[in-house]
């Protein structure tokens, strides 16, 4: 946590993926000092209970720093405070409809240059 202040947002392509990016910070937390160990982690997604999401918007304890993983809803004209960080791994989930079957279904493909901007 030497890069200065900030909170970190992560997008994720959909809500599964959060329980294995959860599982990887908090192993990988137990190998630092524990001084180092100051992360919260703060999910955003839409099926989430309203005062679960809100949490993104209090700020952080005095030396912590917020991971918020979330979906394309914060692309929703929504402005997370105190982000300074933003991880993208290029990937998004779309509907998808197959017509040879009638049915849709959700993919994940690469995301477009436009959108990749738009989460800058």
């Amino acid at each position: 946590m030497e890069e200065g202040p900030g909170d970190i947002l992560v997008f994720l392509s959909g809500q599964e993926e959060f329980e294995s990016i959860e599982g990887l910070v908090h192993e990988n937390l137990k190998k630092l000092p524990e001084a180092n160990q100051k992360l919260l982690i703060y999910p955003l997604f839409s099926s989430l209970p309203s005062e679960k999401q809100m949490k993104v918007f209090t700020p952080a304890p005095v030396g912590f720093r917020k991971v918020i993983p979330a979906t394309n809803i914060v692309e929703t004209s929504v402005r997370i405070p105190r982000v300074k960080y933003v991880i993208h791994p290029g990937l998004v989930k779309v509907c998808n409809y197959s017509p040879d079957s009638g049915i849709e279904s959700l993919i994940v493909v690469k995301t477009s240059k436009a959108q990749a901007l738009q989460r800058r």
